[in-house]
């Protein structure tokens, strides 16, 4: 007796990865996202505290002036996390992890779910 393959496997979760990443950079355009994604990590550490309420908003314009790095770490968040998830996909193809597929597909979706609704808070270019 033979069984089908998998809908879902590693390979296919991250190739779906992949391919949504292309598709939103291919909508968006390559030239404006390139722009607004490095002017929106630029002024990410002023983008935050406009998001958070205010008691978490007072803290963290304190930590932010009285420790003035902690504005590279804000910077180096989404970066970070899209390593994780690049990390996450090869160990899943290499182990055919489906889990550490999906966790792949749910980072890099975060980081630009999160840059979609925060992009207008930062820098937009605009072609005339």
């Amino acid at each position: 007796m033979h069984h089908s393959p998998a809908i879902w496997s590693a390979r296919r979760i991250v190739a779906l990865t992949g391919i949504l990443i292309v598709v939103y950079v291919a909508w968006v355009g390559p030239e404006r996202f390139y722009f607004e994604s490095f002017g929106t990590l630029i002024v990410s550490p002023a983008i935050y505290p406009r998001l958070l309420p205010l008691p978490w908003k007072g803290w963290l314009l304190r930590v932010l002036v009285g420790a003035p790095w902690t504005g590279l770490f804000l910077q180096a968040v989404p970066v970070l996390m899209l390593l994780g998830a690049m990390a996450a996909a090869i160990v899943s193809i290499a182990k055919d992890s489906v889990l550490l597929a999906f966790a792949a597909l749910g980072l890099t979706g975060i980081v630009f779910g999160v840059y979609h609704l925060l992009q207008p808070l930062g820098i937009t270019l605009c072609f005339m």
